[in-house]
């Protein structure tokens, strides 16, 4: 009775101990980790199009739990199979490049890329999701985690983060025409030659929330404009975009110093407006004048606490309606006079919303001022450059194809497939 038994106790530590011989194989070298390959069948992400996201920077020592399994890639070189648990301990030596420690395995190298070890596995990274795969390099006294990712996929974790997706098929074509404008952009990013990456993942470039984010309707935008991208004169078009315009959308001239683009010299959003159903088409600030007076100082625009708010007005509007000049005038305790000019996009970062939250929404609003209260209504939220997305959304209810939206706010572009 105790011989099957027996058998099967030793075939449990033949079969340990052979596991462990193959794994210690395959970290001690490259012959062993190439027939290692063979044997295995491992996803690599297409490298089509790929676009490279900083997802953060870390200290120059940090630890990675590894949450999915995975490949470990030295040189661009399979070194290892990573399971869950493990934990690969990071740090930039003197040189510059970087240290790894798994257990007690060390490697050194320029970069290291983490990759999913099956198709249907992600990349995990401070509790998200991610596809394609992670590169791990250094930069000076930090180490940048890097999510390498193709386009198509890193724009259906973009469309639904940046746009509201909706209920049913009503958005359809206005998200296929964001999703165009969210690709033209990234594109134009890409073809700046970064050496590390491409694109921040928050709002410096586009917010990319990984995977996990995708909305079906919005990849079906994403699947159905595959490739193509707004462009001017043969090049890729410089779009931009935000929330609501507020009844025009702006000159990027104004706002971002762009030259040369026609097609982004603003336009009106109908009569009535377009995205005049938009959460924040209307909306209105009020502050005390001691409140407003520290943003001031808050600015740099001054220095004196012992100022009072004696007036504030629009001194000048652009085509749009939006703020140009705004003059704000304090007295001193001797009644003298100080007067301060805040200009254009500007205005929003120094005035901020009441709460002090964030920016002012828009520079299309009127000011008043009575007593000790600064009452600012405005309309519209964003800089209202290029694609109103609110109205956008309005036309696609009204039946308006993706191409029509695009004209309509960028008049002059043609849509075109990526070559």
């Amino acid at each position: 009775m105790l011989f099957p038994q027996f058998l099967k106790l030793m075939l449990k530590i033949f079969q340990y101990t052979f596991i462990v011989f193959l794994s210690i194989m395959f970290l001690n070298g490259c012959s062993t980790s190439r027939r290692f390959a063979k044997k295995e069948k491992f996803y690599t992400p297409s490298n089509s199009l790929p676009i490279k996201v900083l997802l953060g920077n870390q200290s120059n020592y940090f630890t990675y739990l590894v949450e999915s399994p995975l490949i470990l890639y030295q040189d661009n070189k399979a070194i290892a199979l990573v399971k869950n648990g493990n934990r690969l301990n990071f740090s930039i030596n003197g040189g510059g490049s970087l240290n790894l420690v798994i257990a007690d395995k060390s490697f050194h190298s320029n970069y290291f890329e983490l990759k999913p070890a099956s198709k249907e596995s992600t990349i995990y990274y401070k509790g998200r999701r991610y596809y394609g795969f992670l590169i791990v390099k250094p930069d000076r006294n930090s180490v940048r985690i890097i999510n390498r990712i193709p386009l198509e996929d890193y724009l259906k974790g973009v469309v639904p983060t940046e746009m509201p997706v909706g209920q049913g098929d009503d958005y359809l074509e206005a998200l296929k025409a964001f999703a165009i404008c969210a690709r033209t952009y990234a594109i134009n990013r890409m073809d700046k030659n970064n050496s590390y990456f491409d694109v921040y993942v928050d709002t410096r470039d586009q917010v990319y929330g990984g995977a996990g984010y995708e909305k079906e309707l919005s990849d079906r935008a994403v699947d159905e404009t595959n490739g193509l991208i707004l462009t001017y004169d043969d090049n890729p078009a410089k779009v931009y975009y935000h929330s609501s315009c507020g009844g025009h959308t702006e000159n990027a001239k104004l706002v971002f110093g762009v030259k040369d683009a026609p097609y982004l010299d603003g336009v009106k959003d109908g009569d009535p407006p377009n995205c005049s159903g938009a959460p924040n088409f209307k909306w209105e600030e009020k502050y005390n004048d001691n409140v407003f007076i520290q943003r001031l100082i808050a600015a740099g625009l001054t220095s004196n606490k012992n100022y009072s708010l004696k007036n504030v007005e629009v001194k000048s509007r652009d085509e749009s309606g939006r703020v140009n000049d705004l003059e704000i005038t304090l007295a001193s305790e001797n009644n003298n006079e100080k007067i301060i000019h805040i200009n254009g996009n500007r205005i929003r970062s120094v005035i901020r919303t009441s709460d002090n939250s964030n920016i002012l929404k828009s520079t299309l609003f009127n000011i008043s001022f009575d007593g000790n209260i600064v009452t600012i209504s405005g309309k519209g939220y964003g800089h209202g450059v290029g694609l109103c997305q609110w109205g956008a959304i309005h036309q696609s209810i009204e039946g308006k194809s993706y191409k029509s939206i695009l004209s309509f706010y960028f008049p002059g572009t043609e849509v075109r497939k990526l070559k």
